[in-house]
């Protein structure tokens, strides 16, 4: 038997033996050791072991599995031809016919001697010899490069015909997912369900087969391997009976899953290792989970245990004395030390302050009724605790205060007559000081509001300052043509993204005002900017020269605005003013040159004379 690869069954000398040891690889090539006896699996070489790992061939994968019917075993068929027994209660696979399955063909060889002998040219006495080879142990060569098991008893037959033959022929249903070539004597690889569906179901006849056919047919039919969703969820179940922890490698937990059934149920190394890499990556937070589950359910069983040792929990438990009596509970143990502490003394805390109030609530009600006693006995404040109490032994209110209260409930009672005393007094003193004292809370009221109010007039005069100042400057980006009208700008400004035009501190008034400042500011500058071209273009020179209408700059406004339009100013200039500035400029120039005509003309006299 070659039991889990984790069980480590077998003693220690036996395992240390090299001839237990055998070379294997895995689906991706990675050669790997294995100690049939211990079920060890390592990627070190062994000591002492010798047979070359390029030699080694790969792992065979199981294809196919048939439940025996009447046993826990079921015999599954791999890759290369061969075939294993494999328990599917106690997960124990071997290469030698279990004892079961032999009692089991034992007991339908009986019922079935006359079928066998109709068969032609069949050779019983080989039965004998193929059985004992069955019943080597598989540790003379690692189990994983035995030989095909395909007893001869029919020529023609493999041992997976023969116990189907038997079982069918002694009224035992029989699944299977592979069939026999009748020629060949070679198990045909069968599709799994889910896979593809070509082969299923189809049995060639041969010579020899007789009503064979007619049996294995019928079953093949039949679904008996679990299905993909099964596998899938045992190769989890694998994964965590493994201990395969989160984030691991796949290389590192192979030797630990490779020769579980389960492992080799799913047929396709990338659904494998699919399978792994998401089970790794989904088992931390599962753990976690887990983790935290269980440990919600430990506190409240913990909290469960105290509400039924509530009884035995006063103020005065400590975590010793609980321990003693529930220490051996197991919702006690399932909790570490310092939470089991921290949960108890929550639970003796809540039991103090309740008894503490509870205390001072009897407190309370003894101290008022010994003062209400005090007040009918008409003990007044120069009364003497020592005379006072011996008249009140009798009174049940006095024995039922505790004896160092008794003094303290008499001295607050004389107090609080004494303040009543000086409160009477005092009364009439402070009636005037309050007043005063409500004036001068008046005066320094009005001061404060005054001074808010100087504040909120300087805030608001530096956000009209802003305004004016943010609205001036849209008017320079906006307004650049002196001779725009209000009504017409107003819309244009408006539109303006920084909303500088929609300002609460300006009034409408204020705006327009603004844009007409500015308006005049640009005509100012435009005449400005004209009567500068005048200067400079209708000089003295070109005052004398004339036209063949005797016109010039200065007498002919048609000949001067040829000689001006050429220059940005005069565009700039609005169209109705230019005449009248330059008419002002020519009348100016005429009157001068009228002025200094006479003193030249006087000069020549003078001299001559």
């Amino acid at each position: 038997m070659i039991t889990d690869p984790y069980d480590r069954a077998g003693s220690q000398l036996v395992g240390n033996r090299v001839d237990a040891w055998t070379a294997h690889k895995s689906e991706t090539g990675v050669v790997y050791y294995y100690n049939s006896v211990t079920g060890q699996s390592t990627y070190e070489k062994p000591p002492g072991f010798e047979r070359e790992p390029d030699k080694v061939p790969v792992q065979p994968i199981p294809i196919s599995m048939e439940n025996l019917h009447g046993t826990d075993w079921a015999l599954v068929s791999t890759n290369d031809g061969k075939k294993y027994y494999y328990n599917n209660k106690t997960k124990v696979s071997s290469w030698q016919i279990p004892a079961e399955v032999k009692d089991l063909v034992k007991k339908t060889e009986e019922r079935s001697a006359e079928s066998l002998a109709s068969v032609p040219g069949a050779d019983l006495t080989e039965k004998g010899s193929e059985q004992s080879s069955l019943d080597a142990p598989a540790i003379t060569n690692g189990g994983r490069d035995a030989a095909s098991l395909r007893p001869t008893v029919v020529p023609g037959f493999s041992a997976l015909d023969l116990v189907k033959r038997k079982l069918h022929d002694s009224g035992v249903p029989v699944s299977s997912t592979t069939t026999s070539e009748a020629n060949g004597g070679k198990a045909n690889e069968a599709t799994p369900s889910g896979e593809s569906g070509d082969g299923m179901g189809k049995v060639k006849d041969a010579p020899g087969a007789g009503d064979l056919s007619d049996s294995t047919s019928d079953s093949e039919d039949e679904d008996s391997g679990p299905s993909k969703e099964e596998c899938i969820n045992q190769f989890k179940e694998m994964l965590k009976e493994r201990g395969v922890a989160p984030f691991s490698k796949w290389e590192k937990e192979l030797p630990k899953i490779i020769f579980d059934p389960r492992f080799k149920a799913i047929q396709s190394h990338s659904v494998r290792r699919s399978l792994f890499e998401q089970y790794v990556k989904t088992r931390a937070e599962e753990e976690r989970r887990e983790k935290r589950a269980a440990h919600k359910a430990a506190v409240e069983g913990f909290r469960q245990l105290l509400d039924e040792a509530s009884k035995d929990i006063d103020k005065h438990t400590d975590y010793h004395t609980f321990k003693r009596k529930w220490g051996n509970d197991l919702r006690f143990e399932a909790l570490e030390r310092k939470e089991r502490e921290a949960l108890l003394n929550e639970r003796v805390l809540s039991l103090k302050r309740a008894a503490e109030q509870k205390a001072q609530e009897i407190r309370a009600a003894a101290a008022s009724e010994f003062k209400k006693m005090l007040r009918e006995k008409e003990v007044s404040m120069n009364s003497h605790w020592s005379k006072v109490k011996d008249s009140l032994r009798n009174d049940p209110r006095y024995r039922s205060a505790a004896h160092e209260d008794r003094e303290v409930f008499y001295n607050e009672y004389i107090a609080e007559l004494k303040a009543a005393q000086r409160g009477d007094d005092y009364e009439m003193k402070s009636r005037g000081e309050e007043d005063k004292l409500r004036e001068r809370e008046r005066e320094l009221r009005k001061r404060k509001e005054r001074e808010v109010l100087e504040v909120e007039r300087v805030r608001q005069k530096i956000r009209r300052k802003e305004a004016v100042a943010s609205y001036q400057a849209l008017l320079v980006e906006k307004i650049r043509d002196p001779e725009a009208s209000w009504t017409e700008s107003k819309p244009k400004l408006e539109r303006d993204p920084q909303k500088r035009a929609s300002n609460p501190d300006l009034d409408p008034t204020d705006k327009e005002k603004l844009f007409r400042d500015h308006i005049k500011t640009l005509y100012e500058r435009c005449a400005r900017d004209f009567k500068a071209l005048l200067v400079e273009v209708l000089s003295s020179e070109a005052a004398s020269q004339q036209t063949e209408d005797a016109k010039t700059v200065l007498n002919s406004w048609s000949t001067a605005k040829q000689v001006l339009k050429s220059d940005i100013r005069y565009s700039k200039m609005p169209r109705d003013d230019r005449e009248v500035i330059w008419r002002r400029y020519a009348e100016d120039i005429l009157r001068k040159q009228k002025q200094d005509s006479p003193q030249k003309e006087e000069k020549p006299r003078d001299y001559k004379t």
